[in-house]
């Protein structure tokens, strides 16, 4: 599963509220109506869905695999970051900026490894006056901590703690859905075939064509994969449409990492899973601008996808957003 990104790299939703998610800061306070999504973080409801895909008709090696069987799923309510951590929120924390993509404080972190993410996620929680969900014994960097962090020993999550961490990957999805059943959280299934069809997809994922057409022959043919990487990249957080909870950048920019390592899914019904006990690689989810520079792969956006990396690594399609609980 791990192997085939590294080139570049239905679900029944029954709420137990029927409120909208709501709007509050990254601190955790009320905020304004005029709160920017990038400094904001959302109230997801409790419910349960059906996690996973029971599709057999995803023309891809190790599509369908990880997302079955379906099961049912039932989680707490929890905040969860209206977008990516953005580079100007990571630095202002951090003191560093490890990104590829710097010029702009308001496109996504990346360049992080799955222990940078876990720094951040404490740095945020003592800054906001929150329990620290992570605990360990020695932090291993080759750089400045945030910037490269490849090694944790004795670490463990407390979810019973208030404060900030990844989102679990059972949260992951169901925020993503946001209640609906369809391949994409926007509401249509793979694949795209129609002219709306694209437009939809242009409209709601984080792919952007600049000055170039990725899509055309000369494109592909005439650009090294560096030089097409340099006229794509990431793009500022909520450049395209929230799904229905408010969540922007769920499909595209940035993969995201989540706190479980992978594993197989149960066919039993969970509450509040939090994923296997130890495994060498973490879950990622949601796709990212990269995957369109060798035809760019409608399957990576469908809710119910799931990839996994080792924690040590780092690229420049590889971010996170945080959670906590309410």
């Amino acid at each position: 599963m791990r192997r085939f990104l590294l080139a570049c790299l239905m679900s029944t939703v029954v709420l137990l509220s029927g409120c909208a998610p709501a709007l509050v800061s990254r601190s955790g306070r009320k905020n304004a109506a005029d709160v920017l999504s990038s400094s904001a973080v959302r109230l997801i409801p409790g419910g349960t869905f059906k996690m996973g895909s029971a599709s057999q008709d995803i023309p891809c090696s190790g599509c369908s695999w990880g997302e079955q069987p379906v099961h049912s799923v039932t989680l707490s309510a929890f905040y969860m970051d209206t977008t990516e951590v953005p580079q100007g929120d990571y630095r202002s924390l951090m003191g560093v900026n490890p990104s590829n993509f710097w010029n702009n404080p308001k496109r996504p972190v990346e360049m992080v490894t799955w222990f940078d993410a876990v720094l951040y996620c404490n740095a945020r929680s003592k800054r906001d006056g929150f329990d620290t969900v992570y605990s360990y014994e020695a932090v291993f960097s080759k750089a400045k901590l945030g910037a490269g962090c490849w090694k944790m020993s004795g670490l463990k999550t407390g979810f019973t703690k208030n404060g900030y961490r990844l989102p679990t990957e059972a949260e992951w999805e169901y925020a993503c859905r946001a209640g609906t059943t369809t391949d994409y959280c926007w509401g249509r299934n793979y694949q795209s075939i129609t002219d709306e069809d694209t437009l939809t997809f242009d409209s709601n994922v984080v792919w952007f064509h600049s000055i170039y057409d990725s899509t055309s022959e000369w494109f592909r043919n005439n650009l090294s994969t560096t030089q097409k990487a340099s006229v794509l990249g990431t793009q500022p957080v909520g450049s395209k449409k929230p799904n229905a909870w408010g969540l922007y950048d769920m499909a595209g920019n940035v993969w995201e990492w989540c706190n479980d390592f992978n594993g197989s899914y149960s066919a039993e019904a969970q509450t509040d899973p939090v994923g296997p006990d130890t495994a060498n690689s973490h879950i990622m989810r949601g796709g990212s601008w990269c995957d369109q520079i060798d035809d760019f792969n409608f399957r990576f956006l469908r809710s119910a996808f799931r990839a996994s990396e080792y924690p040590d690594t780092r690229t420049s399609y590889r971010g996170f957003r945080c959670v906590r609980r309410q």
